[in-house]
């Protein structure tokens, strides 16, 4: 039978680079040089979406010409809402869902690449059903449990790829100044390998001479530097922010958001009647507790990131995250109406919150 491949998630950038991979292995080969290969664009830009499911019924309906196989790709689709609602109705969207749900000829494979599939959609059950190959990419996020792992594992991964090693110094580097953004990491590490050519390690001395410090990164360490109230680290993290020119204001908007959250833990907590935490407490917890409160944020967690959230909250009262809550208000007020230098009044709200005990 034919292959049926899609890739989604919410990371762009991965997905991209996993669909350009699949291309590659339908074709045998450059895509760009198969002729059995037919492409049509999925992103609205140049097609809306009744046009694109017009493209890709008659794509379907066609048989191999000049060739033993086919491969259809649908590139960077913004519709899989669209296609999902149709299955039933009568159009040509409709068919082209249906399509897709059955057993592909043997001579056509089937590609489409974008965000958005919902796989608990019954639509999306029925492509699984269908012998679909799904590659579901998500990017990833600093409040994972395994995030600095996963990183970690990928870096490496991709070094040894190149044919390299890399230090673990420069690992850490390279985890506490590209962020969680696939392609960031992707780049960085593009002109790094550019930078060391034929040199078989990467070392730390590679990685500061070329890489540098995201503002999600940076907006991260500042974040995690107040919340661990570490007064040393935040003012390092500070000099980068201060070059990074009007970062201030979307740091401080993750930082309102980390306290926020850190105050909407404590009052689960005190639902919960938790006071104190270890790392089974969400494991041992009493099932007449969970079904009292079966809508508490932290049991929609899982156990050990509950903990560890509640760990980060009770290094605060809740009079001290009032009042860091308030801090962090003050000085986005005054950076908007430039009620000081941006400096000073960061260099303030940090011994507010890191520096108070």
């Amino acid at each position: 039978m034919g292959r049926l491949c899609l890739v989604s998630g919410d990371d762009d950038f991965a997905i991209k680079a996993k669909a350009r991979e699949l291309a590659w292995e339908l074709c045998g080969g450059d895509p760009d040089s198969d002729p059995a290969l037919e492409v049509i664009p999925g992103t609205g830009d140049e097609l809306k979406f009744p046009e694109i499911a017009d493209r890709m019924l008659a794509a379907l309906r066609t048989p191999p010409f000049l060739s033993d196989h086919q491969v259809v790709w649908l590139r960077n689709f913004a519709f899989f809402d669209d296609l999902s609602n149709a299955l039933e109705a009568k159009t040509a969207a409709g068919e082209v869902a249906r399509l897709l749900c059955v057993t592909l000829p043997p001579e056509q494979s089937v590609l489409i690449n974008g965000t958005g599939l919902d796989g608990r959609k019954s639509f999306t059950k029925k492509l699984k059903a269908a012998g679909a190959e799904m590659f579901l990419l998500a990017a990833p996020r600093s409040t994972d449990r395994n995030f600095s792992e996963n990183r970690r594992r990928l870096l490496q991964e991709a070094c040894r790829d190149a044919g390299k090693k890399i230090a673990p110094q420069a690992i850490q580097y390279l985890e506490e100044t590209i962020g969680g953004d696939s392609g960031t990491m992707a780049q960085e590490l593009e002109k790094l390998f550019c930078y060391v050519g034929e040199a078989p390690e990467i070392t730390l001395a590679d990685c500061r001479a070329v890489c540098s410090r995201t503002p999600e990164a940076v907006g991260w360490a500042f974040t995690g530097a107040l919340t661990e109230r570490n007064v040393r680290a935040a003012l390092e993290v500070l000099d980068t922010l201060m070059r990074q020119g009007d970062a201030e204001l979307r740091v401080l908007a993750s930082v309102a958001a980390e306290f926020q959250q850190l105050l909407q833990t404590r009052e689960a907590m005190a639902e919960l009647g938790i006071t104190r935490v270890n790392p089974r407490t969400f494991d041992q917890l009493p099932a007449a507790v969970r079904e009292k409160f079966p809508e508490n944020r932290l049991l929609k967690l899982h156990p050990f990131r509950a903990y560890k959230m509640c760990e980060r909250a009770l290094s605060f009262g809740d009079a001290e995250l009032a009042a860091a809550l308030k801090a962090v208000l003050q000085a986005n007020r005054a950076l908007v109406s430039g009620g000081g230098e941006p400096r000073m009044i960061l260099e303030q709200l940090i011994f507010q919150i890191a520096g108070a005990r």
